[in-house]
């Protein structure tokens, strides 16, 4: 499926696009690949929605210090019903740090008219291992949610666990490109939205039949509940020579289940 002066924004933004983006896609053509933001309108659209993250859900982020300011590394985070965290984190990175992250998205929303537009102007890409491993040996800030939407309809019982099953992409592509892992999740994301059919039978086949979230959502209208939200990240963690893609997945769950014991109380 990211701190500057705000007088001092606008020519981070400038100088953002003249440095941190070229080299990203050094050996690679932007047109060609996924990833592909509008540079024009990165910076309306990040201050438009980090405002409206800050106003409706005081969204703040602890450990942006162990977002590294330049090179690959991998953002692995928990996946929210709705993760509307996800583009806080990313846009609110963006403005601070003049780092262009990318998000890999499941493939339905960037099937989706108006989302797939949207998702791809802010840096979204569909998910594929072998793009990814190439943005992160490129040096692009990567973030990756593996639960996905199983993890996100998984049901209200369910809030805060990790569904991964045996996905271990995030971990082949971290060993590939010798990056750290970022750890993540964002405390009260599950308030944001509730599904309260979504652990029926019925809806769990429907979604294994179709791998799309087909399941009655509920906020205030469109609009989230104005819950609170705090994105928590972790030391990085570096792979190291004796990791193997099972003992990688292993220290990261560890690392994300942490975080959640420690900050989620309910």
């Amino acid at each position: 499926m990211w701190p500057a002066r705000p007088s001092s924004l606008y020519q981070k933004d400038i100088s953002c696009r003249k440095r941190c983006i070229p080299g990203k896609f050094k050996g690679m053509n932007p047109r060609h690949s996924g990833f592909s933001p509008d540079q024009n309108l990165m910076p309306y659209i990040a201050r438009a929605i980090t405002g409206l993250g800050k106003l409706y859900n005081k969204y703040e982020v602890r450990g942006m210090e162990h977002v590294p300011q330049e090179g690959g590394a991998l953002l692995v985070l928990y996946h929210g019903l709705v993760p509307l965290d996800f583009w806080y984190l990313g846009l609110k990175i963006y403005l601070e740090t003049g780092r262009q992250p990318c998000a890999l998205v499941d493939r339905w929303l960037m099937r989706t008219p108006g989302l797939a537009w949207f998702t791809k102007a802010v840096g979204g890409v569909a998910a594929t291992r072998e793009e990814a491993t190439k943005l992160l040996q490129q040096g692009v800030l990567v973030g990756v949610a593996p639960g996905g939407v199983r993890e996100a309809i998984a049901g209200s019982e369910r809030n805060y666990q990790l569904v991964w099953g045996n996905r271990q992409g995030f971990a082949k592509m971290a060993l590939a490109a010798n990056v750290p892992i970022i750890p993540g999740f964002t405390q009260n994301v599950e308030g944001l939205y509730k599904a309260p059919l979504a652990s029926l039978p019925f809806f769990q086949r429907l979604y294994e039949m179709t791998r799309l979230p087909l399941v009655p959502i509920v906020g205030l209208g469109p609009l989230p509940f104005p819950v609170e939200l705090t994105t928590w990240l972790g030391e990085p963690i570096h792979p190291t020579p004796s990791d193997t893609v099972e003992s990688l997945v292993s220290r990261t769950r560890d690392a994300i289940e942490a975080l959640i014991e420690q900050h989620q109380r309910t």
